[in-house]
């Protein structure tokens, strides 16, 4: 591997820490963001098969889609 490409994998390298460090923050954010919506993922929650995550992710989608 000559110098250039060492400098391109690690710069790669960097950059998937980075996103991986802002996905981790955005996740242990999720929570409060929609902790309003509790009842609404309550709901979602008696629906077989669907977990809290899916739920999460579901009242995310549609406030983003409400906002616009």
């Amino acid at each position: 591997m000559n110098p250039h490409q060492r400098m391109m994998v690690k710069t790669t390298l960097i950059h998937i820490d980075f996103l991986t460090e802002q996905i981790e923050n955005s996740i242990e954010r999720l929570p409060q963001k929609v902790s309003v919506y509790q009842e609404n993922i309550e709901r979602l929650d008696s629906i077989p098969d669907i977990a809290a995550r899916k739920d999460e992710l579901i009242v995310t989608k549609i406030r983003t889609g409400v906002e616009k």
